[in-house]
């Protein structure tokens, strides 16, 4: 009954934070909640995401419980002038790899993720942001300058020497490979593409991301042809940035920016006869997770929100609804194993990848038991981090798709997970878009 970390009669202190942290009452109460029950101490053997890092490391230091302390302990007697200036909360939420999966699996809800996300923005303020931040947060940015010209950018990406110097500047792990800008832009694909379809069985806005808009323009083509070949009307969204890299940054800001951007131009379009639907997990679902935390406009983020859903979610409750069948696609057998991204995991449903990919007759989907592929956005491209990235990967991910057939589909929705099965395993993984775009009957 001594040295209890609740003092009665104490006065908490109040924080300000950039996000809304209502829902938890600020950002004090959502570290507060943690009862140190350390269910974030799971083997990699348990089902579940949390916590890869910890997983990886066996370190208390690196688990949910460990930061949901370190954060309520810096915030509640630190003496700083400002509250977030400390380097040993910096230290431990380090290798946080922003997998929100304790958002989620935590029984008190300590969605450490986000915590992190306030916490980067508030202690750069003080502290300034290094070159390589920097140039991560604002990739897209320069991504869509590389996509200009993108035989020159592709060879200076992949030649040793100008990459080389790219990663020194960039904090990039040497044994990474840089990503390359597609060559044909989906843009000009679709606005030349003349579909004849005179009875649509629904409308649709497609968010076309600055990931698939940019690195994976063939992704992008997929899901406009299946969507149209399934008979849907789509009004094409790829003049928008979801602000998902910033975010991880701690740039928020510059999030906000898009956030608002974002909401006005679709609050007038979007509703419950006509959803918003996306390909990469990380970037549409920002849109049902930050926004409503950032945006100046809360009733139509939240709102949007409500009608925002991963197009394997959308493509699902179609097939529920008897709209998409097994007719439109080929009897071929195929053997799948499906690894979905852990914002999906976190925020979304498993299953519904699972039941996209189990619609034509003969495929043979499986969902790898795994959490975080170590990727996680720039997180496996960081030099500092390249190691434990790795590690998390060969929880299991890696294995299961080494023991996995070279005739089995590996299905792998997230831009980064996709690279990260490369690099670890040298197998090509597909989206499940692309894969039902190749089961369609011509």
């Amino acid at each position: 009954d001594e040295s209890l970390r609740y003092e009665v009669d104490r006065e908490e202190p109040k924080i300000e934070t950039f996000l809304n942290f209502n829902d938890s009452g600020g950002l004090l109460r959502l570290a507060e909640k943690c009862n140190g029950s350390g269910d974030c101490r799971r083997s990699a053997s348990s089902n579940g995401a949390m916590c890869p890092s910890y997983q990886a490391t066996k370190d208390e230091k690196d688990s949910t419980r460990a930061r949901a302390n370190m954060l309520r302990e810096v915030l509640t007697n630190n003496t700083n002038a400002h509250k977030f200036d400390s380097k040993d909360l910096k230290n431990v939420l380090d290798l946080c790899v922003g997998c929100k999966a304790c958002a989620i699996e935590c029984p008190s809800n300590v969605d450490i993720a986000t915590a992190k996300v306030e916490f980067l923005y508030q202690y750069n303020k003080v502290n300034g942001f290094s070159l390589p931040t920097k140039l991560f947060a604002k990739s897209s940015h320069y991504t869509k300058m590389a996509s200009y010209i993108p035989k020159l950018s592709n060879w200076l990406f992949s030649s040793s020497f100008s990459s080389g110097i790219i990663k020194n500047i960039g904090g990039i792990a040497t044994e990474r490979s840089i990503p390359k800008v597609s060559t044909n832009s989906f843009s000009k694909y679709y606005k030349n593409t003349v579909y004849h379809i005179i009875e649509f069985k629904r409308e649709v806005y497609l968010f076309i991301d600055e990931f698939s808009n940019y690195l994976d323009a063939s992704l992008a083509k997929d899901a406009y042809d299946l969507l149209h070949n399934l008979g849907y009307k789509i009004n094409v969204v790829d003049t928008l940035d979801s602000g998902r890299a910033l975010l991880s940054k701690g740039f928020l800001e510059e999030a906000k920016t898009h956030a608002d951007k974002n909401i006005a131009f679709l609050k007038d379009k979007i509703n419950t006869e006509i959803p918003l639907i996306g390909i990469e997990p990380s970037a549409i679902l920002s849109f049902k997770d930050e926004y409503p935390r950032l945006a100046k406009d809360i009733i139509s983020a939240n709102a949007i929100a409500k009608n925002t859903f991963l197009i394997e979610e959308f493509l699902a409750s179609e097939i529920q609804k008897g709209e998409i069948t097994a007719a439109n696609f080929t009897s071929e057998e195929k053997n799948l194993k499906i690894h979905t991204h852990c914002h999906q995991k976190a925020l979304s449903n498993q299953k519904v990848t699972f039941d996209i990919l189990n619609l034509p007759t003969n495929y043979h989907p499986t969902i790898i038991n795994s959490g975080c592929c170590g990727m996680a956005g720039s997180f496996g491209y960081e030099k500092e981090h390249y190691e434990v990235s790795m590690q998390i990967g060969e929880l299991k991910l890696f294995p299961s798709i080494r023991k996995s057939p070279e005739n089995t589909i590996i299905a792998a929705n997230g831009t980064s997970c996709r690279h990260q099965i490369k690099d670890g395993t040298g197998r090509m993984a597909l989206h499940p878009v692309t894969i039902l775009k190749n089961a369609l009957l011509q």
